[in-house]
């Protein structure tokens, strides 16, 4: 016999031997129950996924709109800072998405903006000059706006992941279909689901805005209410620390906050909101009166801010878990970049005695008065008081979403349902009966039609299905319902090669040829077509894996490690095996039981 055969022998055990190993924690997934060896080398086994275990199916749709919408904001924001630095007096107006007016107190000072300028901003197109009004205007490229939806998408894809993976849970699957993004996540607890819902959709995008209190405009709407509206009117006075100012003013009021939405909403003409103002929303939640059992009703109240924000957390360097030493409430403290600091100090030194918002994904988190320039840190109260537990957990979820980043726009959840683990169950035992079924089959067939050789081919179909499952358990992969068709489909296609095979060996016994001569001619000359095959479905396995999502990547990704087994034990293992039975000694047989 050939010295290659005894390497091939030791090289096929060795693999055998490393395959059972893998196997190992998915077979005993108690870790106390395996040996010290095993937990040390071999801890990564096959994960069941959500149609199995359990869990949630999430589907968002990304607001790709305020993507794009931040993107020209953050452009607009960069440009008017290089125009003023030239020494050029000029207001800054957003229409609709992707247009931005600049308009020159001056006229003249248009030649500012001029092509060195322009070069830091090529994002923007110039549509249209009128020298009368001292206008520019400006346009996001059509181009850099599809860069930006596709960006986002994928930004916020990793960034879900990001999150997901502090909360612990194993083998999501998190992918992007069209402008939706599709979460499903298995083995979460009941419990689990709606905080783990709370930290995938909170935006995180916080923004730092600078309160009007200088405007009548909130009284000027407020005489409009009329008198059966939920809507209320309070004041809004308080003083300065430092020089005593003293600031008069009214905000609005009212239980639901959709309330206050839709009569800003309803205002037009010269009540309209200004261009370059918004409403901000804060919920109002008051400290507890002992004396009374009744708890406190929580509001929310109207600020009048700027639209644009100076500063945003895309400038955070770190957050994390604090306490107020007055209240004794968890809040979040932050750190800001070198950028973020230095756009810090300048907005809060130029305004010093007014208020500036504190804005969290929409929501006013709190609104203190600038009492003197504030730079590298800074922290979020989470307002009102409650449960200590809940606002802690709350704390750390807030640390969490703003440590993984903003998503680069809002999320809409779509669509959401909930797998329960018994019908996962229910079916994995239907499904694997069924695989059981059909291997006994295959294997009688192959015993029967094949004899001697049918035991080979037999051999190595149980030899790709552990190495099938031992690749599985290294790559930690998810099988689902799809996934176990997918080892059914497997049992079937192990012989399947095999019978390609014999078939020309029995050809070329036909022929007169010896059983060695008939068994290399089998399978040299049927290899391209066995390979052939397996390139085809294996191409067909990417397409799913590619195109498909959650139970259709799961059976795609069994059925491509399948693939590559197969042609390993159909083709290398059996023609080992055959090897040693007509061997390259003088005892082999003269004829061969196929």
């Amino acid at each position: 016999m050939e010295r290659s055969w005894w390497w091939k022998a030791a090289l096929y055990g060795a693999v055998a031997v490393i395959a059972c190993l893998y196997l190992v924690p998915t077979v005993i997934p108690q870790p106390e129950k395996r040996p010290a060896f095993f937990q040390k080398h071999f801890t990564k086994r096959i994960q069941q996924g959500l149609d199995l275990k359990g869990g949630l199916h999430l589907v968002y749709e990304v607001n790709i709109q305020k993507a794009v919408s931040g993107k020209v904001d953050r452009l607009a924001d960069g440009i008017e800072g290089a125009l003023k630095k030239k020494g050029a007096d000029v207001s800054l107006t957003r229409e609709d998405r992707d247009d931005v007016i600049l308009t020159f107190k001056k006229p003249a000072d248009m030649a500012k903006l001029d092509q060195e300028v322009m070069r830091d901003f090529r994002q923007l197109d110039e549509i249209a000059r009128d020298a009368g009004k001292g206008t520019v205007h400006l346009r996001f490229d059509a181009d850099e706006v599809a860069e930006v939806e596709d960006s986002s998408l994928r930004q916020a894809i990793e960034t879900i992941r990001g999150r997901v993976d502090k909360f612990g849970v194993s083998e999501p699957t998190i992918i992007k279909k069209g402008t939706n993004i599709v979460v499903e996540l298995p083995g979460l607890e009941e419990r689990d689901f709606q905080r783990i819902k709370s930290i995938i959709g909170t935006t995180a995008q916080l923004e730092f805005k600078i309160v009007d209190d200088e405007s009548d405009y909130v009284k000027k709407v407020a005489a409009t209410l009329p008198k059966d509206s939920p809507i209320t009117v309070d004041a809004d006075n308080w003083d300065e620390k430092s020089g005593g100012k003293r600031h008069e003013g009214v905000f609005l009021r009212a239980k639901i906050r959709a309330d206050l939405e839709k009569f800003f909403a309803d205002l037009k003409g010269d009540m309209a909101m200004p261009s370059d103002r918004e409403i901000g929303y804060e919920e109002m939640s008051p400290r507890e009166d002992t004396r009374t059992a009744a708890p406190p009703e929580k509001f929310w109240r109207t600020y009048l801010i700027q639209r644009r924000a100076q500063v945003t957390g895309e400038y955070l360097a770190n957050s994390e878990l604090s306490w107020d030493g007055q209240t004794n409430q968890p809040e979040v403290s932050f750190t800001m970049d070198r950028n973020g600091t230095a756009l810090m100090e300048k907005l809060t030194g130029e305004n010093i005695g007014k208020k500036m918002a504190i804005v969290l994904d929409g929501k006013i988190n709190s609104a203190p008065v600038i009492q003197s320039q504030i730079g590298e840190r800074g922290r979020i109260t989470l307002g009102g008081y409650g449960d200590p537990f809940l606002k802690q957990q709350e704390a750390k979820d807030l640390v969490a979403v703003l440590r993984s980043g903003a998503l680069p726009a809002p999320l809409t959840k779509s669509f959401e349902t909930q797998v329960g683990p018994t019908l996962g169950q229910d079916a994995v035992d239907k499904a694997l009966f069924s695989m059981y079924m059909g291997a006994a089959a295959v294997v009688l067939f192959m015993l029967v039609y094949y004899r001697l050789a049918g035991l080979i081919a037999n051999l190595a179909m149980m030899l790709n299905m552990l190495f099938m499952m031992s690749i599985l358990a290294a790559f930690e992969a998810s099988v689902t319902l799809p996934g176990i068709a997918g080892l059914v489909l497997t049992v079937g296609m192990a012989v399947d090669a095999n019978i390609i095979i014999y078939e020309r060996i029995r050809e070329e016994l036909r022929l007169g040829k010896s059983p060695r001569t008939a068994v290399d001619a089998g399978f040299d000359r049927a290899f391209w077509t066995v390979f052939d095959a397996h390139v085809t479905n294996f191409v067909a396995g990417i397409v799913l894996y590619s195109y498909g999502s959650g139970p259709i990547r799961g059976f795609a990704v069994t059925l491509l490690v399948g693939i590559v087994t197969n042609l390993f034990t159909s083709v290398w293992i059996s023609r080992w095996m055959f090897d040693l039975m007509v061997g390259r000694r003088s005892s082999a047989p003269a004829t061969l039981s196929i």
